[in-house]
């Protein structure tokens, strides 16, 4: 029942430290340099991904609430249940929304670190990562809009007092596959796919940048 008025409204643990047994001088094998294209790449993309993956982590925690969602008009207790998923999917798409402005300043701070260099090479191979980590960004932006049609459709329907679970269960069944999970609507997993790979992609040319234009092997 829900599911088409959302259609229609939305078309480690610690150790005890012992104390160190002495131990010869470690040789440096890294010098990490400091420059201003260097600097700009740590601070920003760290700036950038360190909020994107606590995301990432709010994005589980509506995972599991739009997958009890499914369940919800199953149980005798289901406005309860209908109420609690509505205000976790609040709280967590919330977070998320908050962090999205900064995030994106942080990846345009980035894209300008380009100006800092004038190795085409270092310039290019930085504007690749930016484009990782913008895709990233699009892709939760993206589920954060669709996430909050959700939400704005749960808020205008108020589901029945007298609603018959066991008729709801067997009309439920009459409807395509595709339409008896919110989450396979949203395309909630394929999105979070593209956005993993992306911030995968992102870490990987950040990474190979780094060591090749920030370090010198000794």
């Amino acid at each position: 029942m829900f599911l088409a008025v959302v259609l229609a409204a939305s078309a480690a643990t610690s150790k005890p430290t012992a104390t160190p047994a002495p131990r010869a001088q470690l040789k440096t094998i890294v010098n990490i340099r400091s420059t201003p294209f260097c600097n700009s790449i740590a601070q920003h993309f760290n700036a950038a991904v360190v909020p994107m993956l606590a995301n990432d982590r709010d994005l589980d925690q509506v995972d599991t609430q739009l997958t009890n969602f499914t369940d919800v008009f199953h149980h005798a207790d289901y406005q309860i249940r209908y109420s609690d998923t509505r205000v976790a999917l609040i709280k967590y798409v919330s977070e998320i929304s908050k962090s999205l402005p900064q995030i994106q300043t942080e990846i345009n701070q980035l894209r300008e670190g380009e100006r800092l260099t004038t190795d085409k090479a270092e310039a290019a191979q930085l504007h690749q990562v930016a484009e990782k980590l913008q895709l990233a960004y699009n892709k939760q932006h993206q589920l954060t809009i669709d996430l909050g049609g959700v939400i704005q459709a749960m808020m205008d329907y108020h589901p029945p007092n007298d609603l018959d679970t066991f008729q709801e269960e067997m009309n439920e069944q009459q409807m395509p596959a595709e339409m008896r999970s919110v989450k396979s609507w949203l395309r909630f997993d394929g999105q979070r796919d593209v956005l993993g790979q992306a911030e995968n992609a992102a870490a990987d040319q950040a990474i190979d940048l780094v060591t090749n234009h920030c370090t010198s092997q000794k």
